[in-house]
């Protein structure tokens, strides 16, 4: 065997075990910390929202199921963790809250995460303002 064989097989074996590593990773199932973020309060509720804000843009999904959810308390609090995961891409979806949301106080609360966010010069704050100005044809009581 010759030597450039030979220090290529330790190469390979290495790409092999991490192409591997990285076919085998499994999502990660983020549905029980979103249940203890829309069912509990305090310390249980903070340590979930901080389990689904590590995850980033993954938590996405989950939190915009709960905005389907009837309870207001589980919107309200899908709300909050969208703020505080504060991704260009959660600007449509405070937008739509904020003007469909059957509990006016919840259509608030969107809307002033929105406004906050349209005052920065950003993607994000971009993205508010656009939210905001297509959620401007629903709920005209603000």
């Amino acid at each position: 065997m010759g030597k450039s064989v030979r220090t290529a097989r330790p190469k390979l074996v290495i790409c092999g075990v991490l192409l591997l590593g990285a076919c085998l990773e499994q999502p990660v199932d983020l549905k029980p910390s979103v249940e203890l973020l829309v069912t509990s309060s305090g310390e249980v509720q903070e340590g979930a929202l901080r389990t689904l804000l590590s995850h980033g843009r993954a938590a996405l999904p989950p939190l915009e199921a709960v905005l389907h959810r009837t309870e207001p308390r589980a919107r309200r609090a899908a709300v909050m963790a969208l703020r505080r995961l504060g991704l260009d891409e959660t600007a449509p979806l405070l937008g739509h809250v904020a003007q469909f949301d059957t509990d006016p106080s919840i259509r608030k609360e969107a809307r002033t995460v929105l406004e906050h966010w349209a005052a920065e010069k950003s993607p994000r704050g971009t993205a508010a303002q656009r939210a905001l100005f297509a959620a401007a044809g629903g709920d005209t009581a603000y």
